[in-house]
């Protein structure tokens, strides 16, 4: 299998007690963002995902498409996981991947609209509902 075959094939797979298995496919250096983040190293973006694990419940990602030139990847996604706070999240998004040398990750990037989010959010969220409304076309 190839590195992004098998990053895909864990992230579908992943939960608190396999998090270890992605350094297999991960550069030591790794750097991984999203709107909320951005973190420099394996262990750190090991940490985050096991602090998203501690957060959230039912967490998964789902891959539904994946496109891969030279040393560089996109993926199409869908997360779903269950908070206290918001409720269920669903939402879909984006990675652009990068490949060292060894093939192995050393840049995930995620995008994702994080207004999904806010949206979920009691109060802010009714705020982020209406601005939404308001800026969207309209037919007229």
């Amino acid at each position: 299998m190839s590195g992004l075959t098998d990053y895909i094939h864990l992230l579908e797979r992943l939960d608190q007690s396999n998090l270890g298995q992605l350094r297999a496919v991960l550069s030591e250096d790794v750097f991984f963002s999203d709107p909320f983040n951005q973190v420099n190293g394996a262990d750190a973006y090991l940490a985050l995902l096991s602090e998203m694990f501690e957060r959230l419940d039912s967490v998964s990602f789902t891959v539904h498409d994946s496109q891969q030139q030279d040393a560089v990847a996109y993926l199409y996604w869908t997360f779903s996981g269950h908070s206290g706070v918001t409720g269920w999240l669903n939402f879909q998004g984006s990675s652009r991947l990068t490949f060292d040398v060894s093939g192995k990750i050393d840049r995930h990037q995620d995008f994702w609209d994080s207004a999904d989010l806010y949206e979920k959010v009691p109060v802010l969220g009714a705020l982020f509902r209406w601005l939404r409304r308001q800026v969207a076309f309209r037919e007229q």
